[in-house]
């Protein structure tokens, strides 16, 4: 995915998360504080509603009160028994009363007033719900919602008394106002957003909305009491029941305000930033277009410079100058692929006269160009051509240089197809080590692979220098494993990086002992204790010049899959002959080896065992001298 589409996705995925948040916030908290200022509203409007009811009862019992009071009217409710109509009918123009009724002592209907004129209204035979009797006993007034099956009464209850201290009651003036809508509508004018219904039981007695509403809102009761909520065309409403009296279920008042109307300001809200948020994305989009050409070029050009630089091209350059931050990675770009190219130009030079591992690891680590070296395990090889100084003598010089170094080349290769380093050119001898770094510790293993590679390429070369009238050319191997020294040796004018040691001598000794056994690669102790995967013979105890103690030496045959069972054969009664020959039986050791003339380390041995038996050694260690490379 390209630089552009990655900072696009970014950018558009940034507002999108930024556009729903905002509309997740406006959608949740909206709808949070929405209801709970709902709640809130429901319950002032219930606050108002009481004061108010409670107000207009005090005003029609104050009122009732100063009538009944008056002392014109208690003189004339002294003389008149029978005719109490006047006094009901001034009592229930004065409050504005449905129905005014005078009560006796013993509850009878003494006077009525109907606002309508109605005859007989509806609570006239009821007044046994009224509980009149409890009035009439304590004397105090009293106001209460009357529930009746033919509707729901605000009931006010006057005590009539003979003197105004006393505490019975001779009779009681009921006044009453029928719960409907022309009662709601005045008495809730201050909260007419909210939608009022009264209920008597399952009828909707009074109401301040339309009758649809209103018997949805009464349907809803179930979830109105458990949730506070319900829905009605698909739409949401939060709603409060009050019932007039807890031990009475059937009369009371619903509060209701319409949820989703109340969001619908939010939402209109929602949809503006909507509008903007998709403006903002599509200004940002097209700002983006026109942005990311300038950033998204130069790193275009950088990356076409990465992958120059990593197919080899050192001489790429990045044609972009300025002083932003890209321009100063441009320039560091170009500053690092010029040292890189001189890097290179020093590698190419030096692979033509040092092997190209050494060269790595010297521009790896710079520090190892000072003069010194350091103490390392490792394995080191020793080649010469047999017989190099005679045929020398006798070829041309171009043919002798072309044969060399056609020779030497092939070696090369092998070697360094086994991560050998190639040391020094010597004349016709080869010297190669091999590092634990660069074999995963396993250098002696390597170095006997490369020994195997050699001689098997010799013999694939030999045919080509035969048809050409080259000399046949034979090569003697030695190797040795241990510690020696390795680093950059010489001079502040000259120097090698190389390494230096005993066992570095001893591989060389080795390569020449290969020509008084007849054998092709020499390894010494070491080596064969540290290789696996090969067959080896144990040659011999040789005390070579310069050393006192003796060393076994042994002959590397092969790779354990390609050696045959005759050879195999001739290597363990080899090993049994020289087992006689340390122990001094020369005799039964010449008649083994004599039957294995064909063998060039036999050969060898039978001709010292020969020797031994006609100048037998007054003592005897097993050991064979040396006094020539």
């Amino acid at each position: 995915m390209s630089l552009n589409k990655k900072i696009f996705i970014t950018f558009f995925i940034s507002v999108t998360a930024l556009l729903c948040i905002t509309l997740y916030l406006i959608d949740t908290q909206a709808e949070q504080h929405e209801i709970k200022r709902i709640i809130a509203d429901l319950d002032a409007a219930q606050f108002q509603f009481q004061h108010d009811l409670e107000a207009e009862q005090k005003q029609i019992q104050t009122l009732t009160r100063v009538i009944t009071a008056d002392q014109k009217f208690r003189s004339f409710l002294a003389q008149i028994k029978d005719n109490f109509y006047p006094f009901v009918e001034e009592i229930g123009k004065d409050t504005d009363a449905d129905f005014v009724f005078m009560l006796d002592d013993e509850s009878a209907v003494r006077a009525l007033y109907s606002l309508n004129g109605h005859s007989k209204p509806p609570m006239e035979n009821n007044f046994s719900s009224f509980a009149v009797q409890t009035s009439l006993d304590s004397g105090v007034m009293s106001s209460k919602m009357v529930s009746l099956t033919e509707g729901l009464y605000s009931s006010h209850f006057i005590p009539l008394k003979e003197n105004l201290n006393d505490e019975y009651a001779v009779g009681l003036i009921v006044v009453c106002n029928q719960i409907n809508d022309g009662w709601v509508a005045k008495l809730l004018s201050k909260n007419n957003l909210l939608q009022t219904v009264f209920f008597n039981g399952r009828h909707v007695v009074a109401k301040n909305t339309s009758p649809e509403m209103a018997s949805a809102v009464l349907s809803h009761q179930p979830d109105i009491r458990e949730n506070g909520i319900f829905s009605w065309n698909n739409e949401r409403y939060i709603a409060k029941q009050v019932l007039f009296e807890q031990q009475n279920q059937q009369a009371g008042y619903i509060l209701s305000a319409n949820l989703d109307q109340a969001l619908r300001t939010f939402k209109q809200l929602q949809h503006q930033v909507i509008l903007i948020g998709g403006g903002i994305l599509l200004l940002g989009a097209l700002l983006f277009m026109l942005i990311s050409q300038r950033i998204t070029r130069p790193l275009r050009l950088i990356t076409k410079g990465t992958l120059e630089i990593k197919q080899g091209n050192y001489r790429h350059r990045i044609d972009y100058q300025n002083s932003d931050e890209v321009g100063q990675l441009a320039a560091a770009f170009n500053v690092m692929a010029s040292d890189l190219q001189e890097k290179e130009l020093i590698r190419s030079t030096f692979n033509k006269y040092v092997d190209p591992a050494i060269v790595s690891e010297l521009l790896s680590q710079p520090e190892k160009l000072r003069l010194g070296g350091e103490r390392k395990q490792q394995t080191v090889l020793f080649s010469d051509i047999a017989g190099f100084t005679e045929f020398s003598e006798k070829l041309p010089a171009e043919a002798l240089i072309k044969i060399l170094n056609d020779y030497l080349s092939a070696m090369t290769s092998e070697i360094s197809q086994q991560h050998g380093i190639l040391d020094k050119f010597i004349g016709d001898a080869i010297m190669a080590f091999w590092s634990p770094q660069l074999c995963n510790g396993h250098h002696a293993n390597y170095a006997c692979q490369s020994a195997l590679a050699m001689q098997k390429k010799l013999c694939m070369l030999r045919p080509h220098w035969a048809a050409k009238g080259g000399p046949e050319i034979n090569v003697r191997i030695g190797i040795a494993t241990g510690e020696m020294i390795v680093g950059n040796i010489g001079s502040e004018q000259a120097r090698s990086y190389t390494c230096i040691g005993d066992k570095v001598n001893y591989s060389s000794r080795l390569e020449s002992l290969n020509k008084h056994y007849g054998t092709q690669i020499m390894i010494d102790r070491q080596t064969g204790a540290e290789i696996t995967g090969f067959i080896i013979r144990e040659l011999d105890t040789v005390r070579v010049k310069g050393r006192e103690a003796g060393e076994t030496i042994y002959e590397l045959i092969g790779e354990a899959n390609e050696v045959d069972d005759t050879r195999l054969e001739t290597i363990s009664r080899y090993q049994h002959a020289l087992a006689l020959y340390r122990n001094a039986d020369f005799a039964e050791a010449a008649q083994i080896l004599s039957t294995l003339s064909a063998d060039g380390p036999s050969r060898t041995l039978l001709k010292r065992c020969n020797d031994l038996q006609q100048n037998t050694p007054e003592s005897w260690d097993g050991i064979h001298s040396m006094l020539d490379k």
